[in-house]
């Protein structure tokens, strides 16, 4: 009798503690304008996407168009931008590269006329990568490639990393087709169709380039030598098709400052799961840009001079 009422018990349990799906709702919205710009000592058109917050069941923001984006020097250097179609991104109309020693600002007048500017920032110290490598590993019980990276400043003032990837991978096609085909002469109440094949120069061998997305960082402010060692920028299962034939990764690293260091942790740190379901979330991440007139409305973003260097690497599947 009391398996039964026990069995019993635990059924009820379960049936009352079922989760139950909703729909998400936006019960207060804010249409803030969202900055992110970084200008790096890289020789060319530099880039500074503008975009709106939008409500929790749209996704993905909306793109801001037709905003009059400037970057100005200390040294008397001014350089405009452009947005390239209906993108969100704006590209200097000529290429230069951020100088040492020169703080720079960033000016942004929308279309409907309000205007925000950055703090200065200055470019920090550049520091070389000494080192990106790949080396077969387990992780989490699972075999695969892990990309690290190398790197140190032996003057202690670089203490803050922000690494970003672009990987090209080499597929050859195992069963190529001579034949383009196409459906032609579908007839919805007989459903029959004709199949036309055209001949075709079949591609064997083809390349697919993907970019990082997400945060990559890391400091040194906790060790005792000011070195980054066998830091993991990606790792790549050994199932991973990417790895089949022949691969390579370009690692970007880029040097920031404390503020803008802490600002990318914090937007990493909404971005997690953990995060997103702590007690104690702020909801507004405040950078260096703020309106001009209006200081308490809000802007989201940050804009920074970053010190840039890079290292590619290529390996084969026998690799």
């Amino acid at each position: 009798m009391k398996r039964i009422y026990l069995v019993l018990l635990m059924y009820a349990v379960l049936q009352t503690s079922c989760t139950e799906s909703f729909e998400i709702e936006t019960i207060d919205f804010e249409n803030v304008l969202v900055v992110e710009g970084t200008i790096t000592n890289e020789m060319k058109h530099q880039l500074v996407k503008l975009s709106r917050t939008s409500p929790i069941n749209e996704p993905g923001g909306f793109k801001e168009h037709n905003a009059t984006v400037i970057v100005s020097g200390s040294d008397g250097s001014t350089y405009s931008f452009l947005e390239e179609g209906d993108t969100g991104d704006y590209y200097s109309t000529i290429a230069f590269e951020a100088a040492s020693n020169v703080f720079y600002s960033l000016t942004v007048t929308t279309q409907s006329g309000e205007q925000y500017t950055s703090s200065e920032v200055t470019l920090p110290q550049t520091v070389a990568i000494d080192n990106v490598y790949a080396e077969l590993i387990t992780k989490d019980g699972e075999q695969g490639v892990s990309v690290f990276v190398d790197t140190q400043d032996p003057t202690g003032n670089a203490k803050y990393f922000r690494y970003e990837y672009e990987e090209i991978y080499k597929v050859i096609v195992p069963y190529p087709t001579s034949y383009y085909a196409s459906i032609e002469n579908f007839n919805v109440q007989n459903d029959t169709y004709d199949v036309v094949t055209t001949p075709r120069e079949p591609e064997e061998v083809c390349y697919s380039t993907v970019s990082s997305t997400g945060i990559i960082q890391t400091s040194t402010t906790e060790l005792t030598d000011n070195q980054v060692l066998r830091f993991p920028v990606r790792f790549i299962p050994a199932t991973n098709s990417i790895l089949r034939d022949r691969y390579s990764i370009l690692v970007k690293q880029y040097i920031q400052s404390i503020e803008a260091a802490t600002f990318y942790k914090i937007i990493k740190e909404l971005g997690s799961v953990e995060s997103l379901l702590s007690q104690g979330q702020p909801g507004y991440v405040a950078g260096n840009m703020t309106a001009v007139g209006d200081p308490s409305k809000k802007v989201l973003g940050f804009f920074e001079a970053s010190s840039f260097t890079s290292e590619r690497i290529y390996f084969n599947y026998s690799d």
